[in-house]
């Protein structure tokens, strides 16, 4: 009886070791690499990227256990959230199927052993836009999505396509046969107002980063952005280098907020890099700034960075006097920008 005990706590002993063994989440094969621990994070790259249809868009995706150790051997659930719009591999790799915007994550559960019943480990969603040949779309966002927004969009001779934001606030329409640069104005049920620009086909974003960057741009030119839309062919949309020195100034002013939100500032766009109005991201820089106007004046506040910048104008030069609260000696900076 006693060398019977020894071989059951024997065989009991080897069945948790080989259950211990095993790891893996649900007989994915993962949960192995530099440390041997259980996925606790995994984030996906890139963030945000733009295809065509019928383009392709390769995700990595990169797994941590709690102590935050870089695991290996990991294999992932990859999912779509739309897939009318663009489908995921088992490898991460995004195939674009239409027009619209879709979220991507990687994912890994853990169905049994040590691990416990029905854990879902999921990553990030990165956001993927995918265009069609001669379609405009974006997203309307105030920090939130805009429902229900009449999109308008005006060519350089006056010729106008409508389209309506959806309940996640994207907005999708043809532009085949219209002249850029063109002008949008996107009005809500209350009679709020967002204008952007474009120059061509694609992502062109409409928010209050947009406006700022639209309005600037006409006010530096002695005129209102609602006076240009009644009469484009005398005040057009500012042509692609006047909309890469906006943008670039508009850029150095928030840099800081950028990069806190994990955002390439070298290359990010407030009206080409997709976004989707869900509090993170380039949205959750939407959340915390703001834009008065006054007496020919405007003032940007950035709560992330804690600044305010009074945007003034002298002809079709604008000056940026910025203000960081977060010195003990408010930090003036001042950049001047020469419009073409």
């Amino acid at each position: 009886m006693k060398k019977l005990h020894i071989y059951t706590a024997i065989a009991i002993t080897a069945v948790l070791l080989s259950i211990q063994g095993c790891g893996g989440p649900g007989g994915y094969g993962g949960g192995g690499g530099s440390s041997g621990g259980q996925v606790a994070s995994i984030t996906i790259t890139p963030a945000t990227s733009t295809i065509a249809v019928n383009g392709t868009q390769q995700y990595m995706a990169t797994a941590k256990d709690s102590n935050g150790n870089t695991l290996s051997g990991v294999t992932y659930t990859w999912a779509s959230s739309s897939n009318s719009v663009a489908t995921v591999n088992a490898n991460g790799l995004a195939t674009g199927v239409a027009a619209g915007t879709t979220m991507i994550t990687a994912s890994v559960t853990y169905s049994g052993g040590i691990y416990g019943m029905g854990t879902t480990i999921t990553s990030n969603s990165a956001t993927l836009t995918v265009t069609a040949a001669g379609m405009a779309m974006g997203m309307v966002a105030t920090g939130r999505a805009v429902q229900g927004a009449m999109v308008s969009l005006e060519d350089a001779h006056g010729q106008i396509q409508v389209a309506m934001s959806d309940a996640h606030g994207r907005y999708v329409m043809p532009v085949v046969g219209l002249t850029p640069p063109f002008l949008f104005k996107a009005t809500d049920n209350q009679g709020h107002t967002l204008f952007s620009s474009g120059t061509g086909e694609g992502v062109i974003n409409i928010d209050p980063l947009t406006d700022l960057m639209t309005r600037i741009w006409y006010r530096s030119r002695g005129i209102t952005a609602e006076a240009a839309f009644a009469d484009i062919a005398a005040h057009p949309a500012p042509e692609e280098k006047t909309h890469t020195a906006l943008n670039h100034a508009l850029v150095n002013l928030l840099a800081d907020s950028l990069t806190s939100q994990n955002l390439d500032a070298t290359k990010f766009d407030f009206v080409s890099t997709p976004f989707i109005a869900n509090g993170t991201g380039f949205d959750h820089i939407l959340d915390n700034t703001s834009v008065s106007m006054s007496g020919g004046q405007m003032l940007l506040r950035d709560v992330l960075a804690d600044t305010e910048t009074e945007i003034a104008f002298s002809g079709n030069s604008v000056t940026f006097n910025t203000v960081n609260h977060m010195h003990t000696q408010p930090h003036l900076t001042r950049t001047l920008l020469l419009l073409p």
